[in-house]
């Protein structure tokens, strides 16, 4: 019966807990407990062990100082004996061992610094000396006398040290030998250049050096020399006056005019040349021929040129007459004739009849006097004489040629001067317009051209060839002339 009264119980409390158990509240609150328990249990011994951490350190008294090792007597360098003393900052402390220790150790009595004690090896010697905290700001100065400095060596005298080789002086580096830079340089603008006002000026001349041959047409020519029947009619040289009985010579008619120069000397042989007082050679104008193909189509054009260059007199008593660029231009106009191009001017000495080497007289400032001319005048003559030409044949080589070129539309006021050709066929005078357009001195020489043509036989404008596009570049190194060097060449 007892049995049964405690076993109900037991029973009805059992089943109490499992739905005390099963209740999620029941969990819940069994986890906060534990967590109050254990925070309670971490405070207690955290609280305990911060107790012993506070109390302040004892450090440990040094029973025994530390010593050094002792060093033998034989390693002992002269260095320290004789060091300066060290003298330390006044009022220095070293605050070092106070900034990397803790806080608490940092308040505690440092122990003081071991004593070095020399040994009985030593003991002689001047003691050494402990430096207690840093060095001294100011290093030692450096020993003024070379001797000192010979000390550092291990087993070497001062005498000795001093005694030997010291460095060798570097040589010099021998002297390099100058260098000249040449560098292209533009020409210098000569002081006596010529302007549209009459000028003097002076031209250097390079003499010919090169052994004169007898000289043969070149490669590049338009045609070989000419041969065969003149095409050139008598009537191109319509234009030009008939010679009055009573025309002075070449020589009478210089003398006249005087040792003078410029436009002055150029109007008085002018005026002899329009009066017709000019040889009657001149008038056999002579054939110059060109090849070339224009359209697909072999062409040849035909230009018809006085033999030689412009002279005032007969065929016996004559005189070649340099001229300025206007009164060379009043000349030709004159007559109806123009002057030659640069191509022209190589053709014409290809096809000479007689070809003479050039004879350049000494380049001074009476190169445009008519001394000079009567001088050179007389050279080319005797040149000619043992040539065996005769009046009339197209002669070259003597005289450079007063030219057309579209140069002159961009240098107004100045002449064109080309040719004095070597034996080689190679000009001594380049184009150039360097001087002013009323220079003229010995060298030059007037050639003239008519001014019609003949293109396959048929007469034609020769200025139209010179601007037609096709054509002109047979007649002209530098292509079609313009416009404005038309008009020029042309005085219209």
């Amino acid at each position: 019966m007892t049995g049964t009264v405690t076993a109900q119980p037991k029973a009805r409390i059992s089943n109490h807990i499992v739905r005390i158990a099963d209740n999620p509240n029941t969990v819940i609150a069994a986890l906060v407990l534990s967590t109050c328990v254990a925070a309670i249990a971490g405070y207690v011994v955290t609280s305990r062990a911060l107790s012993y951490l506070s109390a302040p350190v004892e450090l440990a008294e040094i029973d025994t100082p530390l010593r050094p090792t002792e060093r033998p007597a034989s390693r002992v360098r002269p260095l320290l004996s004789t060091a300066d003393p060290v003298v330390l900052a006044p009022a220095f402390s070293d605050t070092a061992p106070a900034q990397i220790l803790p806080p608490r150790l940092a308040d505690a009595d440092l122990p003081a610094p071991p004593r070095i004690e020399t040994s009985d090896a030593t003991a002689d010697a001047t003691p050494l000396r402990v430096i207690a905290g840093r060095p001294a700001v100011v290093p030692p100065q450096r020993p003024a006398s070379g001797s000192r400095l010979v000390a550092l060596a291990d087993g070497v005298s001062a005498a000795r040290a001093l005694g030997l080789p010291g460095p060798v002086v570097r040589p010099d580096a021998p002297v390099a030998a100058p260098v000249r830079v040449a560098a292209v340089r533009p020409a210098i603008r000569p002081v006596t250049l010529s302007t549209r006002a009459p000028a003097d000026a002076e031209i250097v001349l390079a003499a010919a050096t090169t052994p004169e041959v007898e000289p043969s047409p070149r490669l590049s020519d338009p045609v070989p020399p000419r041969a065969g029947a003149n095409p050139c009619s008598p009537q191109l040289a319509r234009e030009i006056p008939r010679r009055p009985g009573n025309a002075a010579g070449g020589a009478a008619a210089m003398a006249a005019v005087g040792n003078g120069s410029g436009a002055t000397r150029d109007s008085a042989l002018v005026a002899e040349a329009l009066r017709g007082n000019i040889p009657a050679h001149l008038r056999d104008l002579q054939p110059v021929e060109f090849t070339g193909v224009v359209g697909g189509r072999q062409t040849r054009i035909t230009i018809c040129v006085t033999p030689d260059y412009l002279a005032i007199g007969s065929d016996a008593d004559h005189v070649r007459v340099p001229l300025g660029l206007p009164a060379a231009l009043r000349v030709a106009d004159a007559f109806d004739m123009m002057l030659p191009t640069t191509r022209m001017v190589d053709a014409i000495y290809a096809q000479a009849d007689v070809r003479v080497s050039p004879s350049p007289m000494p380049p001074t400032s009476a190169m445009s006097s008519t001394e000079y001319f009567l001088r050179h005048n007389a050279t080319v003559a005797a040149q000619f004489a043992r040539a065996g030409a005769r009046p009339g044949l197209l002669v070259a080589g003597h005289k450079k040629d007063v030219v057309i070129a579209n140069r002159l539309a961009n240098a107004p006021g100045r002449v064109a001067i080309y040719g004095w050709h070597r034996s080689n066929g190679d000009p001594i005078q380049p184009l150039s317009t360097v001087h002013g357009e009323y220079y003229a001195d010995y060298s030059h020489g007037v050639r003239l051209v008519a001014r019609t043509a003949y293109v396959d036989g048929r007469a034609v404008d020769l200025r139209g060839l010179l601007t037609d596009g096709q054509y002109a570049g047979m007649l002209n190194t530098d292509g079609p002339l313009s416009s404005t060097t038309v008009r020029l060449a042309s005085l219209r």
